[in-house]
């Protein structure tokens, strides 16, 4: 009785979501990891760079320009809704909160609805600064001072809200709707909560009777995208989430938390896990629909360089942006490798290709380009010489993924 009660509430419930696109045809805006970090919270000194070169490539140091610079091409794409799929800050910092949210309102000013969920780095824990007095630490931002900052994106205007997370569900047009599944702030980090699924259920139920199309949103990875790698990486015990979907025609879940570029399925399910928005290339995803039909998903650059020329930026790093950005990258990676290979007592040529094959797929994989990739031989060395490697998994699993661009995707055929 009580889910019959709901559902009748929820089809009640359909013309009082946030505002919502017209025209059969609509243009989403996925995003995620951003990891801002508040530029009050560094001195931008050797300590702090030395623990961003420590890290796994994001450009961190240059968060808030991307940021801002994400901001003026959604101002220009005017896309009829931006989905911010978690992990919006570094480490939960709430100045760092703020400041974000505070771009996300010129997006909402400018009639552009903005959809907002945490990630495990934005709610619990520590946060810290940087400056010359060290690393200091200080509470992370509350579930609920992350609800009271981002309320206005996402949560205010949703068809239904779960009690026991942070998920919801956002009407995005007549015929689509995004439930936002949140698994960072529920009491059990990873875990899809059995009162959650329970809701969830209903959601799609009403879904289903009303004829609308269901996107599904997610921090962490419904479905495994590098086969050696998943825990921690995807949602705790996916089955039951995944068989919901299969169930109620759940075609698309659009995650991030891995960082990198990379689209999988299972049966008719796809995934699509787009790049962290502050590793190289800095793409934001764009999905296109008509009618309630899934069309296609393209990954884009965010145009640092534009926002810099218009901004009248002098700093070169940001005036040719790409560039640097993939330098960075490059370097980064090419540390972590050379550091892994440095006790091999092997010769020098087979060492140089391990390193240089290492990097190049790791560079392509998190971008999405591995179509093309030469000197796949290299692999071989790497089984050779380091077969126990946790870096050797990565790249086997990486490789035998297949090697083509996961950039794009045509829902109405094969990419």
């Amino acid at each position: 009785m009580k889910r019959i009660l709901a559902l009748t509430c929820m089809l009640l419930l359909l013309a009082a979501g946030a505002a919502v696109a017209e025209d059969a045809r609509l243009t989403v805006v996925l995003a995620t990891d951003m990891h801002y970090l508040s530029p009050s919270l560094t001195d931008y000194g050797e300590r702090f760079m030395n623990t961003v070169y420590a890290a796994d490539g994001k450009t961190i140091h240059y968060s808030p320009q991307i940021c801002r610079a994400f901001v003026r091409d959604m101002l220009r794409l005017r896309p009829d809704a931006v989905i911010l799929s978690g992990d919006l800050t570094l480490n939960g910092a709430p100045v760092s909160h703020q400041e974000f949210a505070a771009m996300l309102k010129e997006l909402a000013d400018a009639s552009i609805p903005v959809l907002t969920m945490p990630g495990n780095h934005d709610v619990g824990g520590q946060a810290y600064s940087f400056g010359p007095n060290g690393v200091i630490g200080f509470p992370a931002a509350t579930n609920s001072g992350f609800l009271e900052i981002y309320e206005p994106f996402g949560f205010a205007g949703a068809l239904s809200r779960e009690v026991n997370s942070l998920s919801y569900v956002s009407k995005l047009s007549e015929d689509v709707w995004a439930v936002m599944l949140d698994v960072n702030a529920n009491g059990k980090p990873g875990l899809v909560r059995a009162e959650t699924l329970a809701w969830l259920e209903e959601q799609l139920q009403a879904a289903q009777a009303a004829g609308v199309t269901v996107i599904g949103v997610s921090h962490q990875n419904l479905l495994p995208h590098n086969k050696y790698f998943t825990q921690g990486v995807m949602i705790s015990q996916p089955q039951k989430l995944q068989a919901l979907y299969r169930q109620y025609g759940v075609r698309l879940n659009l995650s991030g938390h891995t960082h990198m570029q990379h689209i999988t399925a299972l049966e008719d399910t796809v995934e699509i896990v787009t790049s962290s928005m502050v590793l190289s290339p800095c793409y934001y995803g764009v999905i296109t629909l008509d009618g309630g039909q899934l069309k296609t998903y393209e990954a884009v650059p965010v145009d640092v360089e534009g926002w810099a020329r218009e901004t009248g930026e002098t700093n070169p790093d940001l005036l040719d942006f790409r560039r640097y950005d993939e330098e960075f990258y490059r370097e980064v990676v090419r540390r972590k490798v050379t550091a892994t290979v440095a006790g091999l007592e092997i010769p020098e040529e087979d060492k140089q290709r391990m390193i240089d094959f290492g990097v190049e797929l790791s560079v392509r994989d998190f971008a999405g380009t591995r179509g093309g990739l030469g000197d796949a031989g290299g692999m071989a060395f790497w089984e050779k010489y380091l077969p126990n490697s946790v870096f050797t998994y990565y790249l086997k699993g990486a490789v035998t993924d297949g090697l083509w661009d996961m950039n794009r995707y045509d829902f109405t055929g094969r990419q």
